[in-house]
């Protein structure tokens, strides 16, 4: 049995303030690397017990250099660094399952504790096959189609929720609950780990089913500002169809991932060009 652990930062336990998952904070150098660390190795340890050989760690919180390597289980094998590559998830095909460590529900999720799709700087929502997703359906959508199931997820309440809603009744942890996008009701560490490690050991007894949608895989982005779509329509083979919108659709679930990718990056050259007019040279932006 081989596992493959995505890990973000936003709901791990112990989590409570921007300043943790905010890379280059002193938080987040002093707390939240650690605290995501041992949550993953809590998952590894339940996944050693159940039989796991081979067990992968895809760090996917911003820039990909979040857990500290020296902490982490020596039975993991770490993905680290920018998520730019042409693979969505480098190397997934011949694992067995995919873990969610850390995860948060999707942009205008109510009561999701840090709920955004992908970036809050430049994503609205994003549909794939007509089904709203986030960061949680994105990779299980990915991983589903090359016969992969996400079979743990971790994080607050609404992030459970919403993978239980695509992937049926998988093991899940919920380590806070949210009273608004930055507020809330935190669970101690020293409680969840044990549960994420039974949780994960639980997630490998019954594999369950990959989460397989249609071909052509069909996306739709609705961005933040329509500059940004003016950026994303630009991929080969994208259609505009409203004013903050771009579609694409490929035979090729794989054509459709790499669009995604490079819709997402160029919006977001769009999105820091807005921000830099605005607050960096004071400029009006209409």
């Amino acid at each position: 049995m081989d596992v493959y652990v995505i890990v973000d930062l936003e709901c791990i336990s112990g989590v409570s303030s921007g300043g943790m998952v905010r890379v280059g904070s002193a938080d987040w150098a002093s707390r939240g690397r650690h605290l995501a660390t041992a949550d993953v190795n809590a998952a590894v340890e339940g996944a050693i017990a159940a039989g796991a050989k081979r067990i992968y760690v895809r760090d996917s919180h911003d820039s990909g250099e979040n857990l500290v390597r020296e902490s982490l289980h020596p039975a993991a094998e770490l993905i680290s660094g920018s998520a730019a590559v042409s693979a969505y998830l480098p190397d997934v095909d011949d694992f067995d399952a995919v873990f969610l460590v850390g995860f948060h529900a999707r942009m205008g999720t109510h009561r999701g504790f840090y709920d955004h799709t992908v970036t809050t700087a430049t994503i609205s929502e994003i549909r794939l096959a007509g089904t709203p997703v986030g960061e949680i359906g994105l990779y299980g959508a990915y991983a589903g189609l090359r016969g992969i199931p996400v079979t743990l997820i971790t994080g607050d309440v609404a992030a459970v929720a919403e993978a239980r809603g695509h992937f049926g009744p998988i093991q899940g942890v919920a380590v806070a609950e949210g009273y608004g996008r930055f507020s809330a009701r935190v669970r101690a560490p020293e409680v969840t780990r044990p549960e994420i490690r039974a949780a994960a050991e639980a997630a490998l007894a019954d594999t369950g089913r990959p989460w397989r949608l249609p071909t052509p895989l069909h996306v739709a982005m609705d961005f933040l500002r329509s500059a940004e779509a003016d950026m994303a329509e630009m991929v080969p083979g994208a259609r505009r169809s409203g004013a903050r919108t771009v579609e694409y659709e490929h035979d090729d679930p794989e054509m459709t991932f790499k669009a995604i990718q490079a819709m997402i990056r160029l919006g977001g050259i769009a999105s820091n060009r807005w921000a830099s007019n605005l607050y960096t040279t004071g400029a009006k932006v209409t």
